[in-house]
């Protein structure tokens, strides 16, 4: 019974994270915005980080190799799609090097995961997160 209500606690921590890391990005590439970004390529940057960041929470949520690259797959087509909703917001614009910083983002996360999954697992029960 406890090793259950174990699981269950991973299960939701899981769904936590990646419930979290989709909320991030929803407010920071939904929210209008001014158009002035103060250092060059810098949105570039943060779009890699955040969807660096989701990728590794899809990699925590779907172990299973198949499910796995399928959730990869939709991540990419979620970068995508914040592209297309950013240009129907005020000081916004649809840029394909976003989308492109996105997709190397979930890739790179995806084999950062594959590579330190392990210790990624650890770290994050360990945080309690």
């Amino acid at each position: 019974m406890a090793e259950k209500r174990k699981l269950k606690e991973v299960e939701s921590r899981r769904n936590r994270l990646l419930l979290l890391s989709i909320i991030v990005i929803l407010v920071l590439t939904l929210v209008p915005g001014n158009g002035n970004v103060s250092v060059p390529y810098l949105d570039k940057v943060v779009h890699f980080f955040l969807f660096l960041a989701l990728s590794v929470n899809v990699g925590y949520k779907y172990l299973n190799a198949k499910r796995l690259t399928d959730a990869m797959i939709l991540a990419i087509f979620f970068g995508l799609i914040t592209e297309v909703g950013q240009q129907f917001i005020p000081g916004r614009d649809m840029d394909l090097y976003d989308g492109i910083a996105d997709t190397i983002g979930i890739i790179v996360g995806y084999y950062f995961y594959r590579k330190f999954r392990f210790k990624l697992d650890k770290l994050i029960v360990m945080l309690g997160a």
